[in-house]
């Protein structure tokens, strides 16, 4: 991934960060237009994809960042996300499917342990007990 993706990614961040969230799906896009073709296949594709649908959640779009994220998933690295467990999981909450929430925690707690919670409101956490 080149320094001006990993730019943009961190621009996205901060703009997310800040409560910017157009700003960062923008900056995110941006990130993703520079990819390679096919941009599916490239390194760091499963991080922006999954920036943009954790930014989706943060807006309160739970449907397009539940399918953001579950792209990722498919994407080079991005079953072994623990980031992207957590957030997919999230959004499956939000939409009521608990279920399948569950199951995407307990993957996240696989990779990263209790490590994936901190900072998480204790409803995400208690669907794996």
């Amino acid at each position: 991934m080149n320094d001006e993706i990993e730019e943009l990614c961190d621009l996205g961040v901060d703009l997310a960060d800040a409560g910017s969230y157009a700003k960062a799906l923008e900056a995110y896009e941006s990130a993703w237009a520079l990819l390679g073709e096919p941009a599916d296949e490239q390194e760091g594709s499963a991080w922006i994809l999954g920036n943009i649908g954790y930014t989706r959640f943060l807006q309160g779009d739970y449907a397009a960042g539940r399918d953001d994220l579950a792209r990722a998933l498919t994407l080079p690295g991005g079953d072994a996300n623990a980031f992207l467990h957590l957030r997919l999981g999230q959004c499956l909450h939000e939409l009521g499917d608990l279920a399948r929430a569950g199951e995407q925690f307990r993957l996240a707690f696989a990779i990263e342990g209790e490590a994936v919670f901190i900072d998480e409101d204790p409803k995400y956490r208690a669907l794996i007990d």
